[in-house]
């Protein structure tokens, strides 16, 4: 079987009450989240384990098949509550990027926005997910734009989030999903420091072999996605061709974080940005 890449799938809260959602909400609702997962499992795919995602990323190995990463940001409950039950029906598993600094807390616009009303997610609910096969990776300890930070701050950001939720689960952390999609060398730099091997950007298109491992992609699914949509971009990693092209460019261009911080700031109207 030919498998050109990856989907590894970006969401962030499940939500059962249409009236919270809106074009500016990125959480799914509860019925799209279930076509989603119906719809893989008829597909065939199955989800990547962590030794086989580490083959293909660090190694240069091809998926076993055809392969999808299920992946959350922040921490909410509504994962607990309705994602870890739809995605066990099918065998899959998630990979839960948590911000460590908001757990077992209520929701709060000020800290996400546009996510969800659900509140932090508890560390005992986080073990009933561990128990059902998620990881439980790091998204920074406060959320933060990691590209204002002062070296200090960030060094707290990456290596504390790191250590807490090691020393509460037990558990390795070595992945890391940049808060807003945002990452310079400097971060990228950090994060090797901090014992990371690999770190997921919110830039289009399917992960493959032997990949950049600290600007992964990741596909957004939104409230804004159809089904069509949904399935364009889990069979071709992008939107539109028009979304492809200039996701191709700006990976050639930005191949060197260094050389990416750089047009940034000599040229911040270029438009390809973190995203």
């Amino acid at each position: 079987m030919s498998v050109s890449g990856i989907p590894v799938l970006n969401y962030h809260a499940i939500d059962n009450n249409e009236a919270n959602l809106s074009s500016r909400n990125v959480s799914v609702s509860l019925a799209s989240f279930k076509e989603h997962a119906a719809w893989l499992h008829q597909q065939g795919y199955s989800s990547v384990g962590k030794d086989e995602l580490r083959d293909i990323v660090l190694n240069g190995k091809k998926p076993n098949g055809k392969r999808v990463l299920f992946t959350f940001d922040d921490g909410y409950y509504s994962l607990y509550k309705y994602a870890m039950e739809i995605l066990g029906q099918y065998g899959f598993t998630a990979t839960l990027f948590l911000s460590t600094s908001f757990i077992g807390k209520p929701y709060e616009q000020k800290d996400f926005d546009f996510v969800s009303h659900d509140r932090q997610l508890t560390w005992e609910e986080i073990k009933v997910l561990v128990a059902n096969g998620w990881s439980i990776q790091s998204h920074g300890y406060n959320h933060f734009r990691l590209n204002s930070l002062s070296h200090e701050d960030l060094v707290r950001e990456v290596v504390l989030s790191k250590q807490i939720i090691e020393q509460n689960l037990g558990t390795v952390v070595d992945e890391f999903a940049f808060p807003y999609g945002i990452y310079t060398n400097n971060v990228i730099q950090e994060l090797k420091k901090a014992g990371y091997k690999m770190a997921y950007s919110v830039h289009s298109g399917l992960l493959q072999s032997g990949g950049r491992r600290y600007r992964l992609p990741r596909i957004e699914i939104n409230n804004m996605d159809t089904m069509d949509t949904f399935i364009t971009k889990v069979t071709t990693g992008y939107i539109s061709p028009s979304n492809e092209r200039r996701s191709k460019i700006r990976d050639i261009i930005y191949a060197h974080p260094a050389v990416k911080d750089m047009i940034e700031k000599w040229t911040p109207m270029f438009g390809f940005g973190n995203h």
